[in-house]
């Protein structure tokens, strides 16, 4: 009984090495998805998701740092439900070092509320999306 035992010891090892599984259990793949890692927002910092712009014209720069990462596009969208139609690219960056910047003004007037969100892109084409922190006109 303990050489059938042994037997298929052996075999899970195998599998294990030909399928590639690493330390964590999860199964490695050639493809390395894009990750975003974190952001900075310029002159005005977000707190707890939201950032606060001032009234009249105001300027942003955001930085967004990610891994795997070819190119990078930035929207607005509206905020509300069934609105991701109605979002806006408002510029790309293909980075350096992992570091992806958009700068972007608001007008004076303009009435704001909107998820700040990028699309990541790796080198073969492949995307992630994610709303990084809402958007809104301090009073």
């Amino acid at each position: 009984m303990r050489t059938f035992y042994k037997g298929i010891l052996i075999i899970v090892l195998l599998l294990i090495g030909v399928w590639g599984i690493g330390e964590k259990g999860y199964v490695q793949s050639n493809l390395s998805e894009p990750e975003i890692i974190g952001y900075k927002t310029f002159p005005n910092i977000v707190e707890n998701r939201w950032l606060c712009i001032p009234n009249g014209e105001n300027e942003i720069t955001v930085e967004v740092y990610a891994k795997n990462t070819k190119e990078m596009f930035f929207y607005l969208t509206p905020t509300g439900t069934e609105t991701a139609s109605r979002s806006v690219i408002i510029g790309s960056s293909e980075g350096e070092n992992g570091v992806f910047i958009v700068k972007h003004k608001f007008k004076k007037d303009e009435s704001i509320l909107y998820h700040f969100s990028v699309d990541a892109v790796n080198q073969k084409g492949y995307r992630s999306t994610d709303i990084l922190f809402n958007i809104v006109r301090c009073e």
